[in-house]
């Protein structure tokens, strides 16, 4: 019987988590949230690499 915790056995981190958690909140946030003060929509690919460019920052600094 093994007595390392179950947590490690799923593999994936809090840190992936995190990542994937603000990319989405990010993207969707610039995506519609443009036009509701105004601006144009933002294109998915444009939304997507801001979310990227802002969850890799939030990594750096939690890394």
């Amino acid at each position: 019987m093994t007595t390392e915790p179950t947590h490690y056995i799923v593999g994936i981190g809090s840190e992936l988590i995190y990542f994937l958690m603000t990319l989405i909140v990010v993207t969707l946030a610039v995506r519609y949230i443009g036009p509701l003060i105004g601006r144009p929509r933002t294109p998915w690919r444009g939304a997507m690499l801001f979310g990227f460019i802002i969850a890799a920052i939030g990594w750096l600094i939690g890394a």
